[in-house]
């Protein structure tokens, strides 16, 4: 988009979008009406304030109705609470876009239904409180906790209890819970925090499967039953409300605001810097090479946190269509299997096969159709044999930590057959590079080593030397300082002796 079409967007924005004068609740029989631009505009995005929170601490919370542009020629509408400028909870969004031109209308009914419609008859988004006494929508200012009152100001309904891709302090969910949000990179995955009874995981979802790349669980084997946000970190606590593990932050930057499940897959906790007026992380659970799609699915990462690509080790993995092989030895197999040495993958299948050898975990996956990759790790107490996983996908591929570790995880690729040679070609002249490059260093650094060794020494030989010459020079001067004495103490010897034979 051009400049001019992209100020042009936000003068739009400002007009269409333009802040409401916002109240502490809205009430039934409430509408509030923001209208569409004229034209679909790609990137678009704007908010309205519907309920603003007062208090004197800063940022404050506010609930705004947000419309941004679609990817089908359309609009999207969604019920949103902020923090500053920062999303906290959003409404679900349905699939459906509005047209260009039509409105976003958010309404609280007669039977206590909050509801986001088109203003005609599609429902994108509603509450499912028809029918129980709903009767204000209220928003706490100390929480940012969305609410539905009733007569009685019982909670109906609270945004609490639905969240998205962030926890706030104040907020308690019981166990098992989970919050979830959709990646930026690829449109089929989406990352989930998960809250179980046994652990805290965080995970990918890819078609019907599900990986793992984090995970946090209690000492002792303690059952979770709760969780409890506040501005120390989160809190899980067992049937007793006794703490049983926490996330806290690494670094003290002042209270806690929330905790996010970032469009990438990575966690941490925020605290707000009234300094920049903007928030910044405490805690990172995750570093850049641990994050499933850090280099996508055709990259490894490097330890020192850069991307290259398979194909730079020799290996092109099979990317679309079928992936069947009708037997592992069939002459017309349309796939091999293909070893990355020194590399492993950040994803824990949720199934593993136990007590598998190397082979037969490869040879699996070649008759998989799902089946893209496979990580065998060794198990040290079976000889030969150890834990077997399969994933549909080539993502999260790093390279192995530690020597010892590298010998103990064997990664595999699915590969069109007929590139395995080149592969394997490519591979080799990938280790010798590597050899010869290493060979290189070792030399260089032994010619260094030598080097300094005989700088060393002749500068030890050059100060013996000096040092032994001025030695000399001493000693001779010594020496003709000592023969002046003697000969002029000899005379007076000679005179003193001649004096006294002549007296005599």
């Amino acid at each position: 988009m051009s400049p001019g079409c992209t100020w042009g967007a936000l003068l739009l924005a400002a007009l269409l979008l333009q802040p409401a004068l916002s109240s502490p609740d809205f009430r039934v029989g409430a509408r509030f009406t923001v209208r569409l631009p004229g034209a679909y505009q790609p990137g678009f995005t704007g908010r309205t304030t519907v309920l603003e929170a007062g208090g004197q601490r800063q940022p404050c919370f506010a609930a705004a109705v947000s419309v941004e542009a679609g990817t089908g020629g359309g609009y999207l509408c969604s019920l949103v609470v902020l923090l500053a400028n920062v999303t906290v909870w959003a409404s679900g969004r349905a699939d459906q876009e509005f047209a260009a031109r039509a409105v976003c209308q958010l309404e609280l009914t007669a039977d206590g239904q909050l509801r986001l419609t088109d203003g005609a008859m599609a429902v994108v988004w509603w509450s499912g409180t028809a029918g129980q006494g709903a009767k204000v929508l209220r928003l706490d200012s100390k929480t940012g906790n969305l609410r539905l009152l009733d007569d009685k100001k019982h909670t109906v309904w609270q945004s609490f209890d639905k969240p998205t891709d962030k926890l706030l302090p104040g907020q308690w969910l019981r166990v098992p819970s989970y919050f979830t949000v959709s990646p930026a990179k690829i449109s089929s995955p989406f990352y989930s925090v998960e809250l179980d009874t046994d652990k805290i995981g965080a995970y990918i979802y890819f078609g019907e499967q599900k990986y793992s790349y984090w995970e946090l669980a209690p000492n002792s084997n303690q059952a979770m039953a709760f969780a409890g946000m506040d501005e120390s970190g989160l809190t899980m606590y067992d049937q007793r409300r006794r703490p049983v593990a926490k996330i806290s932050p690494a670094v003290n930057k002042g209270p806690v605001r929330f905790l996010a499940l970032g469009d990438d897959g990575s966690l941490g906790l925020y605290a707000y810097d009234s300094r920049h007026g903007n928030f910044t992380p405490s805690y990172e659970a995750l570093a850049f090479c641990d994050l499933p799609l850090a280099c996508g699915v055709l990259g490894v990462c490097s330890l020192s946190g850069s991307c290259r690509d398979f194909a730079a080790r020799g290996v092109r993995p099979a990317q679309g269509g079928t992936l069947c092989n009708a037997t592992a030895t069939s002459s017309d197999a349309l796939h091999d299997m293909v070893e990355v040495r020194g590399v492993t993958t950040v994803l824990r299948a949720d199934s593993p096969l136990t007590n598998v050898p190397v082979q037969q975990c490869v040879d699996l996956c070649l008759r998989d159709c799902s089946c893209a990759a496979a990580l065998h790790v060794k198990d040290d107490a079976v000889a030969g044999s150890g834990v077997c996983s399969h994933y549909e996908l080539t993502a999260g591929a790093r390279e192995v930590i530690g020597g010892e570790d590298g010998q103990r995880h064997s990664y595999w690729v699915k590969v069109l057959k007929g590139s395995k040679s080149n592969c394997r070609e490519d591979e080799e002249d990938y280790d010798a590079r590597n050899e010869a490059l290493n060979k290189i260093l070792i030399i260089f650094g032994v010619v260094d080593v030598i080097g300094l060794l005989l700088f060393g020494g002749l500068c030890v030989y050059f100060i013996c030397l000096r040092g032994r010459t001025a030695d000399e020079h001493v000693c001779e001067e010594d020496g003709e300082a000592a023969g002046h004495d003697r000969g002029a103490a000899e005379p007076d010897r000679n005179a003193n002796n001649s004096g006294a034979v002549q007296d005599s």
